[in-house]
């Protein structure tokens, strides 16, 4: 093989290898942001924090368990099942909400006097975070929309897509199983 062929090789070699160092830092930054807003402090989080209910599994939705002390539940006994992310026509039950919310979700209810245009602003939001939420309407709400996380609510009139981005991006992800990226249980601190 000429010396000009060996160049050449180790030229590609010396390139991949900066772009995929350079790709890994900026990967690595974006997910550090991530991270940092993740572990804001409690007083700048949206909603409140709710007290831990445990988190133990029952054997299937509607066994008998205590009931939830929020509406709708931010932790407590849940299915084993799971519901994935997406937009649901249907109320997911508790049980399954609070398994999603273990997994580091966010839920966007909606009781049955919300407007379908705001229905619909809800949904396109949901879809801007395909792999962070679930929205589904939730009639025991009675009025409004509840946003929940893990050991979290907000509660809302109307549709406010500022404070619904606002409670998405900065809730989902603290906790999946346990607290993630140095995020803590607002309650017990």
């Amino acid at each position: 093989m000429s010396r000009r062929w060996w160049g050449t090789l180790v030229s590609a070699i010396v390139t991949t290898l900066g772009v995929v160092t350079m790709s890994s830092l900026g990967f690595g930054v974006v997910l550090g942001l991530a991270a940092e807003d993740s572990a804001l402090p409690c007083d700048r989080l949206p909603g409140t924090a709710q007290p831990f209910e445990g988190n133990r599994h029952i054997p299937y939705e509607g066994a008998p368990h205590e009931p939830y002390r929020t509406v709708p539940p931010t932790s407590g006994p849940h299915s084993p099942r799971v519901v994935i992310p997406g937009i649901y026509r249907d109320p997911v039950p508790e049980e399954l909400q609070v398994h999603v919310l273990e997994h580091g979700h966010v839920l966007i209810q909606y009781a049955r006097d919300v407007p379908a245009a705001d229905v619909r602003a809800l949904e396109r939001i949901g879809r801007r975070h395909p792999r962070d939420t679930v929205v589904a309407p939730y009639p025991p709400l009675g009025h409004g929309i509840g946003l929940t996380g893990w050991q979290r609510l907000q509660r809302l009139d109307a549709v406010d897509e500022r404070a619904v981005e606002e409670f998405v991006t900065r809730v989902a992800g603290r906790y999946d199983h346990g607290w993630q990226h140095g995020a803590t249980d607002c309650v017990s601190r």
